[in-house]
């Protein structure tokens, strides 16, 4: 069947010269670099390098991408909630550079991929225990291919983006494939500079500097995961509640375990500083001087709090434990303390009637994801050269492969966690006579929705039931009020004109979300026509993609939506095998390290 192209969303031809021209440009400058680097001639670059070594102490490798890359994270991160804030407000864009906020996040891409490719034109002795050949004389650190890669993977998405819309026209959705495929690649490298870090640390030891630098990357990852609820965040989640809990058991499990595993008391609070202070400065910088609407965020008080008393009762010498009993702990004491926040500050409060499985999900998740981050933890102190690998003195090969193990169940625990709850349904048979009470305001009318639902029941136990509407210029949110046996009523009036698209909203049960419409003006470059309800208009409930994704076509066959989502999985699967792969070379390597100088102190102890 042919498949005609979509006219809306998509690049026109200067914004793909932009992006042509600028990758171009790039990777010229990154191949002279390496030319020069590698045939022994003077460079800026190198020369930069080698003044920021010897300030900080590290290896000319090693001394310009914890700055490069940290500026990188922080405008991808900057851009993307600005950029999805100006969807919910505006709407659809018109291509790569629709927006401005999409400057940011397309800078900060090339950023991560150039933090990866400096460390291997600079690398030269000394290096880490394990290495990547090259060529014969040229070894890089498994840190910076892995970044490379992950960057690599971030860049493709962008093209793939304005591909993915031509085709399928616009999914208004941060979980749309290729948006998933450019986050993922920018959270998957902080692992990779958390890698570096271990590299440096093998060689020259930890200081001041250098933990500062690892607080800051796990704050980063916090920061960097929570990118995944911002729908959740701003209101507007197009799946499942339930996940939103999920999402943030397993961030804040993975990433303090991580920490807090290797190092010292009070280290997971400065982690939450960092993510308090960044999260908290770019949601008010959207707001406020940008002018779109406030994104809202989990505070992770709590959970930091369970991790560094666990941490202090137990200790970090067994970090599989810790990371176990840290993880049950915050999926459960952890969501009761999300849930009363939801109630307090969060656009969505979490009902009651979903705490059962949230802490149910909760544990699963929070003991997988310590898990994970325990496997982590410890190939990164492995890295580093430690001896030990899992609380005994000698890393033997068993003990490993059971680190292995135990990883490799949290990981499945978590991944099949978040699967399962990610699918939608929409089930017919909820209709709502809709009755409009008109608010006098000019020009621009408005309009109380009450709705009399059929079965009069559809929203008992709801998660959200509420009055919507956006991309008029803003964000609007209401929840509907109960006033008799299964007739509910707006909090407040909902706008009725203009490019405002109002609807009202029903989450029943764990997964079944649908949607009426209320009014959607005509839009002509996407054929379709107006919708205005009139008073005592009985409207049926249909899936809510088909309200909230407007522009996405129907037309399209499924087999070609599973292909973008199956693809998507490959690449996820291979991000990861690539993180445990180098992780796992580097620990490698580290233990090998750590096995030859122990052994070279045992002989000068014994001559």
């Amino acid at each position: 069947m042919a498949i005609p192209l979509a006219t809306t969303g998509t690049a026109t031809f200067d914004q793909i010269a932009i992006v042509t021209g600028l990758v171009g440009l790039m990777y010229v400058a990154l191949a002279v670099l390496l030319w020069r680097e590698r045939t022994g001639r003077v460079t800026l670059v190198g020369r930069l390098a080698d003044t920021i070594g010897r300030l900080d102490g590290v290896p000319r490798w090693a001394a310009l991408t914890p700055y490069l890359h940290a500026v990188s994270l922080l405008a991808c991160a900057f851009g993307v909630w600005w950029d999805i804030a100006v969807h919910i407000d505006r709407g659809r864009d018109t291509g790569p550079f629709g927006t401005p906020a999409h400057y940011p996040i397309f800078f900060g891409i090339l950023g991560v991929i150039i933090s990866g490719v400096l460390p291997i034109a600079l690398a030269r002795k000394p290096l880490p225990a394990r290495t990547i050949k090259l060529t014969k004389g040229w070894r890089i650190p498994c840190s910076a291919a892995l970044v490379t890669v992950c960057g690599t993977f971030a860049l493709v998405g962008f093209p793939l983006d304005d591909l993915w819309h031509r085709l399928f026209g616009e999914d208004v959705t941060l979980w749309g494939p290729t948006h998933l495929l450019m986050i993922g690649g920018v959270v998957f490298s902080i692992f990779a500079r958390l890698l570096a870090l271990a590299e440096v640390e093998q060689l020259l030891g930890i200081n001041k500097r250098r933990l500062f630098q690892e607080i800051v990357s796990v704050g980063a990852l916090l920061i960097a995961w929570d990118l995944f609820s911002t729908e959740f965040n701003y209101g507007v989640p197009q799946f499942p509640l339930i996940l939103q809990p999920i999402l943030i058991v397993f961030g804040a499990a993975l990433a303090f375990t991580v920490l807090r595993a290797r190092r010292g008391p009070g280290t997971a609070f400065a982690a939450l500083a960092v993510y308090l202070v960044i999260r908290g400065g770019i949601a008010w910088a959207v707001d406020r001087p940008l002018g779109e609407i406030l994104g809202h965020f989990p505070l992770l008080i709590v959970e930091t709090v369970l991790v560094e008393l666990v941490a202090f009762a137990l200790g970090n010498k067994n970090r599989f434990r810790l990371g176990a009993v840290a993880g049950a702990l915050i999926g459960t004491v952890g969501v009761v303390a999300e849930y009363t926040w939801s109630h307090l500050w969060m656009p969505i409060a979490w009902p009651s009637s979903m705490l059962p499985s949230a802490l149910g999900y909760g544990v699963v998740t929070g003991i997988g994801a310590g898990l994970v981050g325990a496997w982590l933890a410890t190939r990164y102190a492995e890295v580093a050269g430690e001896q030990r690998a899992i609380g005994i003195r000698n890393a033997r090969s068993e003990a490993v492969r059971r680190t292995h193990q135990l990883g490799a169940v949290g990981l499945v625990a978590v991944t099949a966690t978040v699967f399962f709850c990610v699918p939608r349904s929409a089930e017919a048979g909820v209709t709502g006579t809709v009755s409009l009470e008109r608010v006098a305001t000019g020009a621009e009318p408005m309009a109380y929705v009450t709705v009399k639902l059929q079965p009069g029941d559809a929203a008992d136990g709801a998660r959200w039931f509420e009055a919507m509407a956006w991309q008029g210029g803003g964000l609007v949110t209401h929840p509907m009020v109960k006033v008799a046996d299964g007739t509910y009523r707006s909090a407040d009036a909902l706008p009725m004109f203009g490019k405002w698209k109002s609807m009202i909203r029903l989450h029943q049960g764990q997964r079944d979300l649908v949607a009426m419409w209320v009014y959607a003006p005509e839009d002509l470059a996407i054929e379709k026509p107006a919708v205005q309800v009139s008073n005592g208009q009985t409207v049926e409930f249909v899936n809510e993609q088909q309200v909230l994704r407007r522009e996405e076509r129907t037309d399209v066959p499924r087999w070609m939506w599973n292909g973008g989502y199956a693809l998507l999985g490959v690449v996820g699967l291979l991000e990861i095998a690539g993180i445990a792969w180098l992780v796992g070379r580097g620990a490698r390597g580290g233990r090998l390290r750590a096995a030859h100088l122990a052994a070279g102190e045992r002989e000068r102890e014994t001559a």
